[in-house]
């Protein structure tokens, strides 16, 4: 079992889960578009490889995957999704295993208003949301909506370019002209996150959740595991009629008794690390899905009340390029 996993960045622990779920059984390779990304020197060798910008960047990973006979691929950024789930055919056509949902499912997740469609069509809360100007300011004349008020990109990652806005003048000046914007609003009340997965049947088959203490760049840094049965089994709800493929990091807030969902993002989410420490081995599971072995559900009982506190580590090393 030969595993790749791109856009590695600084999530060299993400690389060793790999490792100790492989064992002996095969190789863990990782690759990023920077030779100064430490998670690069956990993996039992690694590779340099285009910006997902690049024209280059598709053909270099088919090479480096055909070269180094990979069975399977799992991306941790959300800009290669897009281009891996449009292509994910031609890897298959070589034998290789690509874990990323189908090209819908993406659209769904990537394009934050169509998230919010997608909620809203089925159901599920999500906070109110606008792609032009005029409703917004019907709902704010209507008391509907109250500042403060986000703007936020519609395809955006790691919660860049998002700003609070506390006036219609401020609202109006940021939006004009803009279409690659939204307008949102702003939930107040504690956030959580859920990691999910499901397998090649598109079933769930775990779900951890976890309260978010502390965030940094778009990433939680500190949490607590939470097992709320309303919670897990709303996840479930959304997992099974989004029908995303392998994991997948899902943000809501609770707002009295309610949950207000927010973002769905298919791949691994950056609190995953206390969902592991509780027993979700994602890891475990991507591998027998690129193995083609059947991932059955479970019921994922796991402790409440974990906290989570990531540090930083310094990694020394001279690089060498490839």
């Amino acid at each position: 079992m030969r595993v790749l996993i791109t856009s590695v960045g600084i999530r060299g622990y993400l690389v060793r889960y790999f490792r100790k779920a492989i064992k002996d059984k095969g190789v863990v390779f990782a690759a990023d578009c920077s030779q100064y990304a430490p998670a690069l020197y956990d993996a039992d060798n690694y590779f340099l490889i285009p910006d997902v910008t690049d024209k280059s960047y598709l053909s270099e990973v088919l090479r480096i995957c055909e070269e180094n006979e990979i069975d399977g691929v799992i991306s941790l950024n959300d800009l290669e999704l897009p281009i891996l789930a449009e292509h994910k055919g031609e890897f298959a056509e070589r034998g290789i295993e690509v874990i990323v949902s189908d090209p819908r499912v993406i659209d769904v997740c990537y394009d934050k208003y169509r998230t919010f469609l997608f909620l809203e069509e089925n159901g599920f809360s999500t906070p109110q949301t606008y792609v032009s100007l005029e409703p917004a300011l019907v709902a704010i004349e209507g008391r509907n909506l109250r500042f403060p008020i986000l703007v936020k990109p519609r395809r955006g990652s790691a919660s860049r370019d998002i700003k609070d806005v506390y006036s219609v003048e401020e609202l109006s000046r940021e939006f004009l002209g803009r279409t690659d914007v939204m307008i949102q609003e702003c939930v107040l009340g504690d956030e959580y996150g859920v990691d999910a997965f499901n397998n090649a049947d598109l079933v769930p088959v775990a779900i951890y959740a976890k309260k978010k203490i502390r965030m940094r760049a778009g990433e939680t840094e500190r949490a607590i595991s939470v097992y709320d049965g309303k919670m897990i089994e709303l996840i479930r709800a959304i997992a099974q009629r989004l029908g995303f493929y392998g994991p997948a990091d899902i943000d809501l807030f609770k707002r009295g008794n309610d949950y207000i969902i927010l973002e769905i993002n298919p791949r691994f989410g950056g609190g995953y690390p206390l969902s592991h420490a509780l027993g979700a081995d994602f890891p475990d599971k991507v591998i027998a899905l690129v193995a083609r072995r059947d991932v059955k559900p479970r019921h994922c009982k796991y402790r409440d009340n974990v906290v989570m506190m990531k540090q930083y580590e310094v990694k020394i090393r001279k690089p060498v390029a490839r």
